[in-house]
């Protein structure tokens, strides 16, 4: 005969070892934006909205090349089906950025999409795929599925046509323009 107890015990076991896959699949990491916040990425991806996760350098041109593009983005989409998240880091170290001089960047590009300061480890740990080059460009599904990589400079059509689709499989995408270090 179980006691209270026992049953209690083995009712949080229980629920604690179903858990720990979910939390493995969704990392809880609080990640820094450029005015000192705390966020975890489950704060934005699978509520609903596109997510387009883009990992970039201040001081690469090929990353300043997009963020017009990305920008225009975030501003015809956020208020209904996706938004621009940016993870950035320190090129070419691949270390985390300053955060002074991010915030004055932000503010001369007009970025007001989220800027989270990353380096290369925390980034493959939040995404669980490879942070190898920059500008890449992961993309998560309104469920919060990761279906789309591009690698290289993302264009206009690749947004858009990228979150016609939510039913995809995962997919990796050279982009024409790619940083010559970079080139496979």
């Amino acid at each position: 005969m179980m006691t209270n107890f026992s049953r209690f015990g083995t009712s949080l076991l229980f629920i604690m070892l179903f858990s720990l896959p979910l939390a493995a699949e969704k990392p809880d990491t609080l990640i820094e934006d450029i005015e000192g916040n705390k966020h975890s990425l489950n704060d934005f991806i699978g509520n609903g909205k596109w997510v387009v996760l883009n990992v970039w350098a201040t001081n690469c041109p090929y990353c300043r090349a997009e963020l017009d593009t990305l920008n225009e983005f975030h501003h015809r989409h956020r208020e209904h089906d996706a938004m621009v998240i940016g993870l950035t880091l320190h090129w070419p170290s691949f270390k985390f950025p300053k955060q002074d001089e991010l915030y004055i960047f932000a503010q001369d590009y007009f970025i007001d999409y989220p800027l989270l300061m990353v380096d290369g480890e925390l980034a493959n740990k939040l995404i669980g795929k490879p942070v190898d080059m920059i500008p890449l460009t992961f993309f998560y599904n309104p469920s919060g599925r990761l279906v789309y990589r591009v690698n290289g400079v993302v264009t206009d059509e690749i947004l858009e046509a990228v979150i016609k689709q939510a039913d995809r499989e995962y997919t990796v995408e050279w982009a024409k323009v790619i940083p010559p270090e970079f080139k496979p």
